[in-house]
């Protein structure tokens, strides 16, 4: 075989590995996978009525919390999951979002009534950990 031929052979074998490597679907989790693997949490107030540390305190007080050995982080770029907390001006709601940092997955998402911020991060951190509890712990679930 020429040196023409082995150069020739070897651009061709190259560029179809690339186009194999580009055609291969990624593995991307899926949100259960995410719920039963995830270890730090930060937390994200967009309302002055229900400050971070708040829900972040609530979490915190669940035996659930430390049996999964979950932390929460003040810093986005080191947690593994974003939850967001908002409040409606002039209504009694409070909506929440919690996502996968790198993947952009949505794994939770709802709304809460309540009167005050306190209540609101109680109900939110109670609605948090229900949600992991049944992939984490699906024994446990009625």
């Amino acid at each position: 075989m020429s040196f023409r031929m082995r150069i020739l052979l070897g651009i061709t074998i190259l560029c179809g590995a690339v186009l194999l490597r580009a055609q291969s679907p990624e593995i991307r989790p899926t949100s259960s996978d995410v719920l039963r693997t995830f270890k730090t949490i930060y937390v994200l107030s967009k309302t002055p009525l229900a400050k971070p540390e708040m829900l972040a305190g609530e979490l915190q007080k669940s035996n659930d919390f430390d049996n999964w050995g979950l932390s929460i982080t003040s810093s986005a770029a080191d947690a593994d999951v974003m939850v967001e907390m908002d409040h409606q001006p002039g209504w009694f709601y409070y909506t929440y979002t919690m996502t996968h940092r790198t993947s952009g997955l949505v794994l939770a998402v709802g709304r809460v009534d309540a009167w005050d911020g306190k209540y609101a991060s109680a109900k939110i951190a109670k609605a948090i950990v229900k949600r992991c509890a049944a992939v984490r712990n699906p024994q446990k679930q009625k």
